[in-house]
This record gives C-alpha cells, structure tokens and sequence, in this order.
C-alpha cells in the first residue's frame, strides 16, 4: 500500500508558499530533513566542490517501494500529512511535498530505494523529467543524489558566494540537524576528506547535547553551558553563564520538536534574563530544547519553515526569560554585593552626581564582536568586590606599542602642562583642559587627574583602545603595514563551518598581514602575522578564533570588516580593567589620547573620559 500520496488542490493551496532552493545548503537542510524523518539511526553526507557539483545523503531510514519512489517527485505528493487539520498534530519537519520536487527541477536528480522487504529501485531525472527509472541493489534505506546545481537556472548561479562560503553555509546545516537529533549519527565528507564523525548519543540528554556540542561549539564553549530542564513545554536549556559568555551571536540554537527555527521571542527572552550581569559586546551561547503540541505554534509563516509564531507569545516570553535566569544564576556562584551605607545629601546636592559630564557621540564607531571592558561595579571602602578573586593582583604588559612616545620615569610624577606660557597649540583637542596631575588608579581600572576644572576620569582599557585603534588604523590605511613571517606555521582548531567561513576572507586577510591557509577540515595554519602586532601565541589564537567568527558574508563590506578586526586587535592588545599601571604610563596614555582624531570615545562609541566639575563636587558636601 502506498504511502505517499498527492494533496487535493484546497489542502496543497492552504500550506504552500512556494518551496524556493535558493542555494546548496537549502537542498541540503531539505534532504537531511527527509533522512530524520524516514526514521533514520546513521546518514552519511558527502559534499563536493561548493555543493553545486555534488551533494549526496545515504540514510539507513525505512526506504520507499515503486510506487512511492514515482509518487516522491511529484507537488505536493508527501507522506506526512493527508489533510490541513493534520497539522495540529504534526510530528515530522516536512509536510508540504515540494522538496525533491523543487530539487528536482534544478539539478541532475538520482534517487535510490529500497525498504528492505523487497528489491530497490533507482530514479533518474534531470531538470525535474524523469530520465529512467530501473532496479537496483536492495540495501535498505535512501540515497538522493543531487548532480550540478542549478545547471538549467543560471540567473541563480549569480547569486551564490564564494564556494568557502557556500561550504561554510552547508557544514552549519549538518551542525543544525546534528544537534537537533542527538540520537542519529553523522558522517560528513566535502572533497573527500572527512569533516565530521559524529556518533550517535545514546546517553541522557544533559550528558548527550553537551558531547555533541563539543565537536561543534568546541570544548571550552561546550563544558561551561550550565543545564535545567523544566516540564512546562518540554523546556532543555543550556546556556553559558554571565562569566562564560562568548564574543558572537552564531553559537545561539533553538529547537522546537527538534526543528531549528530563529525566534526572537525566545532570544529576547534570553537576553533579558541576564539583565545587567551581561556586558553589551558579549553573547550568551546557548542551546534550547523545547517541545510543544503542533497547535501551540504556527510554522507555516516562512517558505524554509525557518521561522514560527507561538499562539501564546508573552507566556513563551515569561518562561523562558524566568527559566533561563534559574539556569544561569542558580547553577554558578551567585554575586553577593556588600551592603551600600546610606548617605542624606543636602537638597542643593540632590542630582549633583548625575550631572558629571559625560560626552557622547553622534554617530558610533561601528562596534566590535568582542571586547573586555569592564561592567563591574566599585565598591571602595572596607567593602569587598563582588569578583575580587577573579582578578588576582597582577602585572604584565600595558600593550603601549614602542612607536607611540612614553614619558620617562620620574620620582614625582609631573604634570602634563598646557598653559598659557606654552605656544598655543592648534591640535589640542576641545576636551583636553589642562594641566593635569595625575593622581592615581581607581579599582585599577580608572585613571583619576586633576585639572583646573575639577576631577577627570579615565577608563584605562576604553582610552587605550583608542590609541590603538587610531594607530593600527592608520597603518593599514595608509598600507604601511609589515608582515613578519611566522618561524613555524601556527595551528589553530575551529569548527568546520568557521575554517571555510574565515579561509572565504584569505585573501583580504592577506593583505591585512595575516596569511592563512586550510591544514586540515578543523585547523588553518598562520603563516604571519602584522609586525605591529606583538601577540603571544596563545592571544593569537585567540584572536584567529575570535576572528573566524566575526567574518561572515564576503560580500559584506571591506571597510566595516577592517574597521572591526582593527577595533578588535586594538581591545585584544589594550590594557585591562584591574590591571596596574605606573604614573609615566598613565600620563603617557593621557598624552597620547591628546593626539587622537577622537579621544573622547573608544572604537565602540562608548566614554573614555568623565569630567567632574569642582561645582558639582561642591554640592555633594553641601559647599
């Protein structure tokens, strides 16, 4: 008896909205679909090229007879549903019946069968015509073999990236399915060369996820995803704490019935669980299992099925948010704050403090993927950091770079004049009011000077990284940037989809100074380096790491991508909040900030300088 049958005109009419295989990864994510679905313990996937010469999927699922493997091909011919209401209690990912029909009429399509009861067949077809049709071996299980993409549509074949790109977009589909389908096990090979061997995960699903999230998200993501699961709505949530949060947005996964959707509900309700614990240039990774009766969620508002509607939105927001803020707080350290004593201003201070001059800017500096300022609060007094053992007292290196000028080491520390003695000077920037005298470190992270106006605060980290950024910047602009060749080629580990995504940029980044080659599926070996920057091994494999995720499309901008990895490489290199910092360094830095295009902000667009006015000071003590 057939299974798979035609939908009527009324039902096909209601679900479609036009199946579009717009590139490699939509065929693939299509097929891999249809592989879960069939019931499927092992798929093999194997890649070549970009995925327009080849992309082929074995499953060991149950198969198709004659008259299914015909019926298969055909609009709107599917198994899963019969009738519109079936979708409320759909429990598969495809419904509509347009994949291998919409694959079908763009490629060389080869289809082999078989449901292991009998003998299997083999369907040819090129351009969505069936070419033949003919016995082959009974192996149970299905083998769809996709031959040059997008042959007869040359419009689309404008459309795709650079085959990095394209490799990069199919490796993330199998990451998608593989972790949505922990029980199933994954081979990937692309050109012959083995991606991914991933067993199937036959533990519980706390132990499950987090081992296949090691070979996609990487082991040190991966181990420090805390864990809860709550009854309502099936809810799995593993989610990096506020002290492990990562520098990317691409490490976030939700699944509902296991089938990966974006939804900003639940993102947003992510991210309001951490509320002020999360830097704003920081990510939680995570990873989200929910599941849901088919009536609770629309997902037939998007062609690929990509995105979905709750019924109830709010109440999906209100517990993810309050379930996620139990799994991140109640799982690590919770942060105790001392009590803050309290203090009666006379009225003619009240508000003073709010009114220290904070400049802002018009139009922010694109922002990085990553940086490390600080987000902490001062406690000064006898009361105690909140963190404080996280930061152990340490010295290292400022990061200053030997080309920019530093002041000589004195007993005193001396101020840095600009009175009306001295030539006026044309370049002094509108903020900078001199003298200053440099008075010290605040929590090791602000440098506290006087000034004839009052007290001035500056972020170490944010105004450093400005000087840098400046510096760097200019370098590349002006393509004065040398190239030191690594003495042996550094090797960093990535995910797959990462090492094509970062090796799709080699050529600009080989003119950025960084020459970057492909090792292995999961390595690319550093062959040099900017002279300029003098990164320890490890801070640069860190920033190749942070690098691959911060490329994306190669069709995105040059500028904003150089304007990014320099803002990066400049917060990477920059002084730390809770770092030490001499006086002469201190007043160096001032002085270079002084030479800055924009030393009032740092590439971010946030504050490098507060000015306190003697006014405002005043009225705090009532003078």
């Amino acid at each position: 008896m057939s299974n798979i049958h035609v939908l009527d005109e009324k039902t096909a009419a209601k679900i479609a909205a036009g199946e579009v295989i717009e590139r490699p990864s939509g065929v693939l994510k299509e097929l891999l679909e249809n592989a879960v679905d069939a019931g499927a313990t092992t798929v093999r996937v194997d890649i070549e090229g970009s995925g327009k010469e080849l992309i082929r999927i074995n499953d060991n699922g149950r198969g198709m007879d004659e008259e299914d493997l015909k019926k298969s091909v055909l609009r709107h011919a599917t198994s899963k549903i019969s009738a519109f209401n079936d979708l409320e209690t759909l429990q598969t990912f495809g419904f509509r019946g347009e994949a291998l029909y919409s694959v079908a009429a763009v490629s060389r399509m080869t289809i082999t069968s078989c449901t292991g009861d009998g003998e299997g067949h083999r369907l040819e077809l090129h351009g969505g015509k069936e070419v033949s049709f003919r016995p082959a071996p009974a192996i149970k299980g299905t083998t769809v073999e996709i031959r040059d993409l997008f042959y007869n549509t040359p419009a689309r074949l404008k459309f795709l990236k650079s085959d990095s790109y394209e490799r990069a977009c199919l490796l993330k589909v199998v990451e998608e399915s593989a972790l949505a389908n922990l029980s199933v096990a994954y081979r990937v090979v692309v050109n012959g060369r083995e991606v991914y061997n991933l067993p199937a995960q036959t533990g519980p699903v706390e132990v499950a996820a987090v081992e296949r999230a090691k070979a996609i998200l990487g082991e040190e993501v991966a181990e420090s995803l805390v864990h809860k699961s709550f009854d309502k709505m099936g809810l799995k949530l593993f989610i990096t704490p506020d002290d492990k949060l990562v520098n990317v947005r691409d490490m976030q996964y939700v699944f509902v019935n296991r089938r990966p959707i974006e939804s900003k509900t639940v993102s947003q309700a992510i991210y309001k669980a951490y509320q002020n614990a999360r830097p704003k240039d920081r990510h939680p990774a995570f990873i989200v299992y929910m599941t849901l009766q088919p009536g609770d969620f629309d997902v037939n508002i998007h062609p690929q099925k990509r995105e979905i509607r709750f019924v109830n939105e709010n109440q999906v927001f209100g517990f993810i948010m309050h379930a996620a803020g139990e799994t991140i707080f109640t799982n690590t350290r919770p942060v105790q704050v001392g009590p803050v004593p309290s203090v009666s201003l006379p009225k003619t201070a009240q508000g003073a403090a709010e009114k220290l001059f904070v400049p802002r800017i018009s139009e922010p500096l694109p922002a990085t993927e990553k940086t490390q300022e600080s987000s902490e609060p001062i406690i000064s007094g006898t009361w105690h950091h909140p963190w404080e053992n996280k930061y152990p007292t340490r010295l290292r290196e400022t990061g200053i770079p030997a080309e920019l000028p530093t002041a000589t080491p004195q007993e005193k520390p001396a101020p840095i004049s600009t009175g009306a003695s001295e030539e006026p000077d044309t370049q002094t920037p509108q903020w900078f009011a001199g003298p200053y005298h440099y008075l010290g470190q605040l929590q090791r992270t602000y440098l506290l000077f006087e000034n004839p106006a009052g007290l001035i605060l500056i972020d170490q980290h944010a105004a450093q990284e400005r000087v840098l950024f400046e510096h760097y910047l200019d370098a590349f602009d002006n393509r004065k940037v040398t190239v030191q060749k690594l003495l042996f080629p550094l090797h960093v580990d990535l995910p797959p989809s990462n090492v094509e995504t970062l090796l799709s940029w080699a050529d600009w980044l080989k003119t950025a100074g960084f020459e970057v080659a492909p090792f292995s599926a999961r390595t690319v070996q550093v062959h040099t380096r900017p002279h300029m920057i003098r990164f320890k091994e490890d801070d640069l494999k860190e920033f190749i790491v942070s690098l691959a995720q911060l490329v994306g499309d190669p069709s995105k901008s040059t500028e904003t991508l150089k304007r990014k990895m320099v803002a990066m490489l400049a917060c990477k290199k920059a002084i730390k909040a809770h770092d030490a910092i001499s006086a002469a360094e201190a007043e160096a830095l001032l002085e270079n900030m002084k030479k800055c295009k924009d030393g009032m902000h740092c590439p971010h667009g946030r504050p490098c300088v507060a000015q306190m006015e003697l006014k405002d000071i005043g009225k705090l003590f009532g003078r």
